[in-house]
């Protein structure tokens, strides 16, 4: 069922339906609360998509404990990286935003797969390219993902 769901979100955002329609796809994976959606999500967002609607699927997949939610995060990294970059560094800005978060996230890299670490690297690079202001929130990353 969750499947048909998630099949379904991806049907209207490769149609590229609006932000409504996306919102309407959503709810009911989002209202399951089923935490094995959270990867699947992250890994729908692109850059070609109406951005309203891929807020949307960004406050769906955040609706976890940070615990799950980083441990989704993390085995999407790879694939969210390659899929859409941008987004892959919104997400991940938004982690460090939250101390939280973030120390969730430096606690689940130390023992994370290579791949995951290295585009944890890369997207912390990015970002810190982008705005050197984030260098203080990257640096706990970047030590944790080596």
């Amino acid at each position: 069922m969750i499947e048909d769901r998630l099949n379904h979100l991806r049907r209207v955002i490769a149609d590229g339906q609006t932000a409504l329609a996306v919102d309407a796809a959503l709810d009911p994976i989002a209202s399951a609360a089923n935490p094995e959606t959270i990867k699947p999500l992250l890994l729908m967002l692109n850059d070609d998509s109406d951005d309203d609607g891929m807020w949307s699927i960004v406050h769906a997949a955040e609706q976890f404990d940070d615990h799950v939610y980083i441990s989704s995060f993390v085995a999407a990294l790879p694939f969210l990286n390659i899929a859409s970059a941008r987004w892959a560094s919104i997400v991940m800005m938004r982690v460090l935003n939250s101390d939280a978060a973030k120390s969730e996230l430096v606690r689940q890299l130390r023992s994370a797969p290579e791949d995951a670490r290295k585009v944890a690297t890369i997207i912390c690079e990015r970002i810190n390219t982008a705005d050197p202001r984030f260098l203080a929130k990257t640096t706990a990353i970047l030590i944790a993902a080596k």
